[in-house]
């Protein structure tokens, strides 16, 4: 049972810093799509699903770590 209190916490914490990190890259990626015609709409929208799944898998790798020198 505590594994599984352990894991949530975990997740819940990756899963809001994913969503930080695509909402940073989309709102960064959005203004130079402005400026430069090579960024598309589709370049944005994947390059922030592809942020969001990578900051998800390494933020499972960091989030123990730290939430263990925590308590």
């Amino acid at each position: 049972m505590i594994m599984v209190v352990k894991f949530s916490h975990t997740f819940m914490y990756s899963t809001v810093t994913a969503i930080a990190a695509a909402a940073l890259f989309y709102a960064l990626s959005s203004g130079r799509m402005a400026v430069l015609e090579a960024y598309t709409i589709n370049d944005t929208y994947l390059g922030s699903v592809f942020v969001l799944m990578l900051a998800l898998l390494i933020g499972l790798a960091v989030w123990p770590k730290v939430l263990e020198k925590r308590q």
